[in-house]
């Protein structure tokens, strides 16, 4: 035994290691690991160069390693030992996770940067063509009143070109904003917030809000992006309520796997997830044949919960109601 095996064992003198067993400085599965492919070296004769493995001492000490393993053969052709030579990794490891997580990110970016791309070109076209096309009407118009009817819709046309601006100027907020600062809130505060800036809504629409998280449940958020996400689920659930019952929508959380979870969950006209899954959270998508659908709103919470290392999961059933889970990350 050398050296940097001994320091890496955490004793003083090779005495201390000369004569134990892999037993006796491993836990036992890694011992055991590691006996049955000293012996399969030393009786197939094929040596081990180069293999990445990853040991743990008795102590917890877990590291990184290239391995090699070479029979030691006497006269007869018969393995009576093994030469050992490891390399240690593990900083290398930590760069290389680091990397592929920066790769990642990027990638994410990227995607983001290309759908963002797509959205203000295909939009912002659309804007373009209708003022393109009322500015000729206007412009070959006589009529008098037509004209005022014109100047109505560039006007309209307008209000909607600043309306889509708007959401675009938040989405890059959302995504370049790189000091949010997380605070941990406690969600039934913010959640009479939400009920009170949609008290008209509710009343109007004769919905049951039924709460049941508890008083101390607190996660961790952005204060302006958990308003926005309560504001725009809550809306959703009771804006999509079915025709044919009252809306009702639950409110539940709980603390799982580092998460602080928040599920809402309503009994409204549901969404076909067969159909939609995959366009749910997209910008301008809307499932619904409803007057107050713009597409916006989930597309503006998904970011939020992105930007905060979150994640949100939904399940619905047509014609039944639709459960969204949010998951506020704890290790920010």
């Amino acid at each position: 035994i050398n050296k940097a095996e001994c320091e890496y064992l955490g004793v003083k003198d090779p005495k201390e290691v000369i004569g134990k067993n892999d037993f006796d400085l491993y836990p036992f599965k890694i011992a055991e690991k590691i006996r049955e492919e000293d012996l399969k070296v030393m009786n197939t004769l094929e040596p081990i160069i180069g293999k990445e493995t990853k040991k743990i001492t008795l102590e917890g000490k877990s590291t990184s390693f290239l391995s090699s393993k070479i029979p030691l053969l006497n006269s007869k052709g018969i393995a009576y030992g093994i030469v050992g030579i490891s390399l240690d990794i593990t900083k290398l490891k930590e760069k290389e996770k680091e990397l592929k997580n920066i790769i990642n990110i990027a990638s994410v970016q990227n995607k983001k940067l290309l759908n963002f791309a797509h959205i203000v070109s295909h939009n912002l076209r659309s804007h373009s063509a209708n003022f393109s096309m009322l500015l000729n009407f206007l412009e070959n118009e006589k009529d008098e009143d037509e004209k005022t009817k014109i100047v109505e819709m560039l006007t309209k046309a307008s209000n909607s070109l600043l309306e889509t601006l708007d959401n675009l100027n938040e989405v890059v907020s959302i995504n370049t904003n790189t000091n949010i600062e997380i605070k941990e809130l406690y969600l039934n505060e913010k959640i009479t917030d939400a009920k009170q800036g949609l008290s008209s809504l509710i009343l109007n629409n004769n919905a049951i809000i039924e709460n049941n998280i508890p008083e101390d449940f607190t996660v961790s958020s952005v204060p302006a992006y958990l308003d926005s996400i309560l504001t725009n689920f809550i809306s959703n659930a009771v804006k999509y309520k079915h025709p044919e019952r009252k809306a009702k929508v639950e409110l539940s959380a709980e603390k799982k796997d580092n998460y602080s979870i928040l599920t809402i969950k309503d009994n409204g006209l549901g969404i076909n997830l067969e159909k939609y899954g995959k366009k749910l959270f997209g910008m301008y998508k809307t499932f619904h044949d409803h007057k107050d659908a713009r597409g916006i709103g989930l597309y503006l919470t998904k970011n939020q919960i992105d930007a905060m290392n979150g994640k949100v999961e939904v399940s619905s059933v047509e014609g039944e109601g639709t459960e969204f889970k949010i998951f506020f990350n704890e290790k920010n």
